[in-house]
Order: structure tokens, then C-alpha cells, then sequence
């Protein structure tokens, strides 16, 4: 249905009447093209707009990307992805020589786990303690990869740094089966978990 407005336009010699654009009723789309599209935003609404990530470094992958347990190890043959999880350790340059000589010498192999805060995102900090060393992580309300150098048999621990909103320090990981709590920790407490 068109809209037939008129407007008046002001010329040098009188005013004459101009036709307004036509304005068409909105078209709603059939139910199930709409279908495909309303699951693409709601899959990229729960997903963070993650499902594109090519590099673990920078977002979670696929959830089948993701190892079992707490951490997805990096195929020691993926030059590139060893050389992003190295680049990504929360350490001191010569600290992340020390990991790259253990990682190419086949002493440690890298891997990634992915941090998040279970309850609301209120300043919690974690310290994650992996390979020999302790990298602190800030929770927050998507998913932080950590990059972990671990050797065979170390256990991974992870200590309550900082509880910020009070209510305890509230952590969660993610693994290929979904996302997985910590019980509440005070600040001080550390528990140990095994890859």
C-alpha cells in the first residue's frame, strides 16, 4: 500500500506540490525461511560470536575443538599453534625462553585452558599454576584462554588470588562436554586438578 503524501517545496516562482517517496508496507518473511536465521543470531548470541575463531590464542574454539579434561593440548607437530600458546603466556620474556627451549627439546608440551567466572563477573582472580609457573588470570564473563606448559604427570593448581565482590571467587572452566564449576573458593585457597 502506497503512501500517497504530498510535501510543499518552495521554488523562485511559486510553490509547487512534490510526491513524497513511496513508503510499502513491511513484508514479514514465511516462518521457515525466518527459521534459519532466528537460530544463526541465537547460536551467535550463545556462542559470544566465538564459532569464526581460527586461533585458540585469541578465542574458545568449537566445542569439539576442546579437549576432555580441563586442558586441549596443542598437536606438538603445530609449529604455528605452539608458537601462539607461547606468545600468549602471562610471563617474563625469559621465562617464555625457558618454555620454548622445554617445548622444543619435547621436555613440555603446550596446551590451553579456558577460564571464565560461574557467577556474575565481580574482579574474581585466579592464579593458575602450571609447568613450574604461576600466571594470574582476571574472570570474567567469557571464556579467557590461559596458555599452560606442562610436562608429563604435573598437576595443574589453581589458587583464589583475589575474591572481587565478595561471596567467594567463583570459577569455571570449559571442556569438549561443556563447562565445568570449581566449588567456591576463599581467597588463599588453591586446589589441584590432573589434566
Amino acid at each position: 500500500m502506497a503512501c500517497n503524501w504530498f510535501r510543499a517545496v518552495e521554488t523562485d516562482d511559486n510553490m509547487t506540490e512534490q510526491p513524497a517517496p513511496e513508503l510499502y508496507a513491511p513484508k514479514l518473511a514465511p516462518p521457515l525461511l525466518a527459521l534459519p536465521i532466528i537460530l544463526a543470531i541465537g547460536l551467535a548470541c550463545l556462542t559470544g560470536g566465538y564459532l569464526t575463531s581460527t586461533s585458540m590464542g585469541d578465542r574458545p574454539p568449537y566445542a569439539t575443538q576442546l579437549g576432555t579434561g580441563i586442558v586441549t593440548f596443542v598437536d606438538p607437530g603445530d609449529k604455528a599453534g605452539i608458537a601462539a600458546a607461547i606468545a600468549k603466556l602471562r610471563l617474563s620474556p625469559p621465562q617464555r625462553q625457558e618454555v620454548e627451549l622445554a617445548v622444543s627439546t619435547g621436555k613440555k608440551q603446550m596446551g590451553w585452558i579456558f577460564f571464565g567466572d560461574s557467577l556474575d563477573p565481580d574482579g574474581d582472580v585466579v592464579a593458575v599454576e602450571a609447568g613450574g609457573f604461576r600466571q594470574e588470570v582476571l574472570l570474567t564473563n567469557s571464556w579467557t584462554p590461559v596458555a599452560v606448559p606442562l610436562s608429563e604427570g604435573d598437576k595443574i593448581g589453581i589458587v583464589a588470588v583475589r575474591d572481587g565482590g565478595g561471596g567467594g571467587v567463583t570459577v569455571t572452566y570449559a571442556t569438549r562436554n561443556g563447562q565445568i564449576g570449581v566449588p567456591i573458593m576463599a581467597p588463599g585457597q588453591r586446589i589441584e586438578i590432573i589434566p
